[in-house]
């Protein structure tokens, strides 16, 4: 499940990425910002990936700092955000 998301700051335009994959009872959220102008580039602002052992773990620590409600995520139809690091 996740959401890609436009977002205006400061005049500029980025994209922002959500994303959450359960794997072998380990959820993994993934998490990045990218101007769109350094899209062609691949330069993201950011990218993390973080691991949780529980959904109540994911839902208490979802980030909405962009005014996306964690119910705004949703599956994402055959799309993959991120391949999680299964090591």
């Amino acid at each position: 499940m996740g959401i890609s998301k436009e977002i205006e700051k400061n005049g500029k335009l980025f994209w922002y990425e959500y994303a959450v994959q359960k794997v072998n009872n380990i959820y993994y959220v993934y998490e990045c910002e990218i101007a769109e102008d350094k899209m062609a580039m691949d330069e993201y602002e950011y990218e993390y990936e973080y691991k949780y052992f529980s959904f109540d773990e994911v839902e208490s620590n979802f980030n909405s700092k962009y005014d996306i409600g964690f119910l705004d995520i949703k599956p994402l139809k055959g799309q993959y955000i991120f391949k999680p690091n299964l090591c």
